[in-house]
């Protein structure tokens, strides 16, 4: 119960242990192209959709360094270790860098926060942000700020690393240029996949004549012309790992045929069952619900409680993982994810359950659920 990667569906497994195709022909040609159809309905975007072999945080040095170049300056928001990751990829890549940061623990970065940070910064390229800040549990107001970036001309990138296919997410509504997600959080399916949706603005950027920081593999221009030169046949410039993206196709279709808004709905109402069962038991939570992820709940220990002793136990006892906070919140707080199979009712149960166990247990105070 992690916060990703989710334990996955037996169907998506078994996709994985099929003899590995070829990746390239008709047959696996026409799979690709329908995961790519399948993850613009996901995205809600009419744009280019690439299916990345790599990480989330390959995706995200994509978005990055495709449309932009050094010396270039980015606004990036942050309110945890991943818009931080985002800091850190945009330096690397030798942007300038200014960082929009709330004031509090856990506070979501807002379309007023991210007005200031532009007037103050007019020659800015571009904004980032994360959507669902994974570290602490929040949802970033992707909408605000990126309408409001867009009326000022800025190019706007999204890691929506945790949130795709989770939480309400509309890619063209909302005037996102470039967003990531990846197959094994929200989607429920494998790790190695990250899908990488770019828009039409986006699109002019690549060619627009200005250097970029991009090299090959992470380049969009690389991937788009072989999606054009090469689409017929291989439609993607490397090999592929086909039994990853087989199985990331199986987890993909359960996504659409169950409906996006429903998966949205049904993650929250996971959400909304531990938050609940958590804070019958006297849990202080992190966030206040209104700015709390639907797919992650972050909660402070009880007074005395030994934040890694209960994650070893649940994990000994139960076999039950679930996260620990990260940086400075190392050993003040747990995570626990709600998507792929931790968010099914009798999963939820399962852990609650086990919590008001190891509470009674270390004499923790008297647990009521």
């Amino acid at each position: 119960m992690i916060p990703g990667p989710v334990s996955v569906d037996d169907a998506v497994l078994e996709a994985l242990a099929r003899p590995v195709r070829a990746h390239y022909g008709e047959g696996w040609t026409q799979l690709y192209k329908d995961a790519v159809r399948g993850m613009r309905d996901v995205f809600k975007t009419d744009g280019e959709v690439h299916l990345l072999f790599g990480s989330g945080m390959a995706g995200v040095e994509m978005c990055i360094a495709s449309v932009l170049g050094p010396g270039d300056e980015v606004i990036v928001a942050s309110n945890g270790l991943f818009g931080d990751r985002m800091a850190d990829v945009a330096a690397a890549n030798g942007l300038l860098v200014h960082t929009l940061r709330p004031a509090g623990v856990a506070e979501p970065v807002t379309a007023a926060m991210a007005g200031e940070a532009l007037a103050a910064h007019p020659q800015a390229r571009a904004i980032c942000a994360v959507h669902h800040e994974t570290s602490v549990g929040v949802l970033n107001d992707v909408e605000g700020i990126c309408k409001l970036a867009r009326e000022r001309g800025l190019l706007t990138i999204v890691d929506g690393i945790s949130a795709v296919g989770g939480v309400p997410f509309e890619m063209d509504a909302w005037g996102v240029d470039l967003c990531v997600t990846v197959a094994n959080k929200c989607i429920g399916g494998p790790i190695g996949v990250a899908p990488v949706a770019m828009g039409s603005r986006a699109a002019k950027a690549l060619s627009d004549g200005r250097p970029k920081a991009a090299g090959w593999y992470l380049n969009l221009a690389t991937w788009k012309r072989f999606t054009e030169e090469w689409g017929g046949w291989h439609p993607h410039p490397t090999t592929m790992p086909t039994n990853v993206i087989e199985a990331f196709d199986v987890a993909l279709t359960r996504l659409l045929e169950e409906g996006v808004e429903h998966r949205w709905a049904r993650l929250a109402r996971a959400r909304d069952s531990v938050r609940g069962g958590l804070e019958e038991m006297g849990f202080p939570m992190l966030s206040p619900l209104a700015a709390a992820s639907p797919v992650t709940t972050a909660a402070y220990g009880l007074p005395g409680m030994n934040i890694p002793d209960y994650m070893s136990w649940l994990l000994r006892e139960h076999h039950i993982r679930i996260g620990g906070g990260l940086g400075q919140l190392s050993g003040k707080i747990f995570r626990v994810g709600h998507m792929g199979r931790a968010a099914e009712p009798e999963a939820i149960d399962r852990y609650l359950r086990a919590t008001s166990d190891y509470i009674e247990e270390k004499g923790l105070g008297r647990a009521r659920a």
